[in-house]
């Protein structure tokens, strides 16, 4: 279920800029910013869990060396398996995202379940481009990181309510609120990937009520995002169904200094995990 979620994330977050309305200039602006911080909060409720999965983060994204950090606080409940397994309840992740390049800092408990003897995992997020319809998700700065919604909202368009000023952090900002449809997206990617993405977007659509989900956006006077908060309600296959609220706060617009990677000693890459484990890759085309 947190695959399908992260998936309509990373789709969204790929597709291209279309100016239209507020929301959309106000994203287009803050994305060309040299950078800002981020504060994320995530819950995720389904009918197939015991309780809700919620978690924390705060990062740093530089767009100008398309850099960014994170640190996430999940926390996973009480099941006594995971509490065993991780030695907490909560898990904590750090990752560091470079270009095409994601360092991922994993519990000590989970690198060694998977055979790795040093602390970060590193994954080249350009092998992606030999997947049919995710190739998109590498071009650019929004892949994968804290960045995406801003990049999402720059295709915003159609009705946008405007529900008045209000304060966020301490900044008086103006509320929009729209409803983010998923079937133009294909539209908007590579016409060599748009039959794939079509045929993922109308899977996930099936999967909301209503073929999209509500954003809630604010804007402060200098036309930048402050808040954007997501909430999407899907219906899965298997009868369960799962919500997923994201809210995510920016600030500190301006140059940032970029992240530092982990050194090569303390790095081990995923596909050489793979490769020890006996996993083989697959067929290409």
């Amino acid at each position: 279920m947190a695959v399908i979620a992260g998936l309509a994330f990373l789709l969204l977050g790929s597709v291209g800029a279309r100016l239209g309305g507020p929301v959309a200039q106000a994203a287009t602006l803050s994305t060309s910013t040299p950078g800002y911080r981020v504060h994320m909060w995530m819950q995720t409720t389904s009918s197939a869990l015991d309780a809700p999965v919620t978690a924390t983060g705060s990062g740093v994204v530089d767009l100008r060396d398309h850099a960014i950090s994170m640190s996430l606080a999940i926390d996973l409940g009480d099941d006594a398996q995971v509490i065993q397994q991780l030695g907490s309840s909560t898990m904590h992740l750090d990752m560091v995202l470079r270009g095409a390049t994601a360092y991922v800092k994993l519990p000590s408990s989970l690198t060694s379940a998977l055979g790795a003897s040093r602390p970060w995992v590193e994954l080249d997020l350009a092998k992606l481009s030999g997947i049919p319809g995710l190739s998109s998700l590498t071009d650019g700065p929004g892949t994968s990181d804290p960045s995406e919604a801003l990049q999402m909202l720059r295709s915003a368009s159609g009705s946008v309510a405007n529900l008045g000023q209000q304060r966020v952090d301490g900044v008086e900002t103006t509320h929009y609120r729209l409803n983010m449809s998923l079937a133009r997206f294909a539209d908007d990617v590579p016409a060599s990937e748009r039959g794939a993405v079509k045929q993922v977007l109308s899977q996930l659509s099936q999967s909301l009520p209503t073929g999209g989900f509500p954003v809630d956006v604010w804007v402060d006077g200098d036309h930048l995002i402050r808040r954007v908060v997501m909430s999407i309600d899907l219906s899965l296959p298997t009868g369960a169904n799962m919500q997923e609220t994201v809210i995510s706060d920016y600030s500190d617009y301006g140059p940032q200094s970029p992240p530092a990677t982990p050194p090569a000693n303390a790095v081990v890459d995923l596909s050489d995990l793979a490769g020890s484990t006996g996993s083989q890759p697959g067929p290409t085309s």
